[in-house]
């Protein structure tokens, strides 16, 4: 649904470029709960406020809810059948081609570097090879980058 998502708010409507979706999404993941709902309603609220969080919010929860319900009433009645059987086997190489694609078209706006792709491997090994807790690795983090923002500001 990502993928949909940003296409949609990026080149449909043009309410945001890649990296400002790049950073909602970021945002989002951030914050407790279905993800593409954070998007929705940050997008929402963006646009129009508080009504517009709050529209974007129930465009993106009742109409898969809904959707939802229907399919599964269905597939209770089908699930056991050879031919659906063989469907779902030929859909999961589909269903992985929907996960890697949006990781490469957002890596691209991401503007993947040496650091980020190295700070990512050095908390992983903060975390769990010294068992580090993730909250020190956080503060760690924001401190850090602090003082690398006040060292280059300092340059400048």
């Amino acid at each position: 649904m990502l993928p949909l998502v940003e296409r949609e708010i990026t080149e449909g409507r043009k309410w945001l470029d890649k990296e400002e979706f790049l950073d909602v999404v970021g945002i989002s993941q951030s914050m407790p709960g279905v993800m593409i709902l954070n998007v929705a309603t940050t997008v929402g609220y963006k646009i129009a406020g508080i009504k517009g969080a709050i529209w974007a919010s129930l465009g993106a929860v009742v109409p898969p809810f809904l959707s939802i319900v229907c399919v599964a009433w269905f597939f209770l009645k089908i699930k056991d059948a050879p031919l659906v059987t063989r469907i779902f086997s030929g859909i999961r190489p589909a269903v992985i081609a929907l996960i890697v694609i949006p990781v490469v078209n957002l890596s691209k706006a991401a503007k993947i570097n040496r650091a980020t792709f190295i700070v990512p491997i050095i908390v992983i090994l903060l975390l769990f090879v010294l068992n580090l807790n993730p909250v020190e690795v956080i503060l760690a983090g924001i401190a850090l980058n602090v003082l690398r923002t006040i060292v280059m500001g300092k340059r400048k």
